[in-house]
């Protein structure tokens, strides 16, 4: 028989806790090919919940509870994997909320994919069949949504997962080994999305089962402001090459690309005394310099810039980009001087302000053609 955990981390579940052990429990009684134990991970719950706990383990000798300090979601699961991992000999873990969100019925659903070869088994809302309760409220419906697409959008995570930051979950002994667990560095309900990437980045296989998600009846939801915070900063931080993060970048270094062509222009018309015109084109051109330097060794690091092997190579390489981006990047300047000398000359507006507004225009047509044009082109070729 395969030794399964159901891990479930409480806060001030003391209302729900002993409805979900007996669920679970009258699952567990049905399943004939699994030996499935529970552990409670509790962070020092002030309305007894383990309390509760302890008169259940005197019902049911499966169950263990892990008291610790309130720390988040995060820091419960993951005190809960290592204990596990270190004491225990289960083959395979589930996750689930205290809440009763998540039904004990699907845990045979989520058990028989691992068997079948997933090593990440995530049950659904979104997943065809899958359904939120009608029950939860439109809040909160709206709420999950936009944490997805906020997480998607910022993390890059395009494998074919609907569900990023569900809770409901499978996982196989093996491929969690493989985890640095406090490499993760979360708290809150960005865990979820950290573990998820985390297990897509080492290449494990990750599947989705369709669950119906239902609201909670009893307590509150443990959503806070730093939760929410922490959700967008790591989802920020958590891929370098996700879409959002490179636009950053980029933006980054086109404001100090603008910067460039700003000083430039007016060190050339003030100083110097040149035509605005002339000194306008050697300030864009000035500006596409620094712009591919910085670019090519700040935004779009690793897309092809150190894949060569000698110094030679590497320069040759760079050459070659630089090229792309300059012919790239006739289009943004060309844009850039027709937007400048139309606001300047035909429209009347201060030669600072058309510049900015010129500037602004050409970038937008500049990220377009470094991610399908010049970057993306050489990643492809070198990956």
């Amino acid at each position: 028989m395969k030794k399964v955990l159901v891990i479930i981390p409480t806060y001030n579940e003391a209302d729900n806790i002993s409805r979900l052990v007996e669920a679970v429990e009258n699952v567990v009684s049905r399943l004939h090919s699994y030996e499935l134990s529970l552990l409670i991970v509790d962070d020092r719950s002030p309305d007894g919940t383990a309390k509760k706990v302890r008169l259940l383990k005197k019902q049911y000798k499966n169950i263990q509870l892990l008291s610790g300090n309130k720390n988040g979601l995060g820091r419960a699961y993951i005190r809960g994997f290592q204990y596990a991992l270190k004491h225990r000999d289960d083959e395979i873990f589930i996750m689930m909320d205290a809440d009763l969100s998540h039904n004990p019925k699907d845990i045979p659903a989520l058990l028989k994919a691992i068997t079948q070869g997933s090593d990440y088994v995530i049950g659904s809302r979104y997943a065809s069949g899958g359904a939120i309760s009608g029950s939860w409220p439109i809040l909160r419906v709206v709420t999950s949504r936009v944490a997805n697409f906020v997480a998607r959008r910022l993390t890059g995570i395009t494998d074919n997962v609907t569900d990023l930051t569900g809770g409901f979950k499978a996982i196989r002994r093996e491929a969690l080994q493989e985890i640095d667990l406090d490499s993760l560095n979360v708290k809150g309900y960005i865990f979820q999305v950290s573990l998820l990437h985390a297990f897509l980045s080492n290449g494990f296989k990750v599947s989705e089962i369709p669950i119906t998600f239902t609201d909670r009846q009893h307590g509150n939801s443990k959503l806070r402001l730093r939760d929410i915070t922490e959700f967008i900063y790591r989802a920020y931080k958590l891929s370098p090459d996700s879409p959002i993060q490179k636009i950053v970048r980029f933006g980054f270094v086109g404001t100090c690309g603008a910067i460039v062509n700003l000083a430039i222009l007016t060190l050339l018309v003030k100083l110097l005394h040149s035509d605005v015109l002339i000194s306008d084109l050697i300030a864009i051109e000035c500006s596409i310099i620094f712009n591919f330097l910085l670019n090519h060794f700040y935004t779009f690091r690793g897309y092809g810039a150190y894949t060569v092997r000698t110094k030679k190579e590497s320069l040759n390489s760079m050459l070659v980009k630089m090229g792309k981006f300059n012919i790239g990047t006739l289009g943004g300047a060309a844009i850039n001087f027709l937007v400048f000398s139309t606001l300047f000359k035909a429209v009347g507006i201060n030669y600072i302000i058309s510049d900015i507004v010129a500037i602004l225009i050409a970038m937008s047509w500049n990220y377009f053609v470094s991610t399908r044009f010049v970057w993306r082109a050489i990643d492809e070729e070198n990956f």
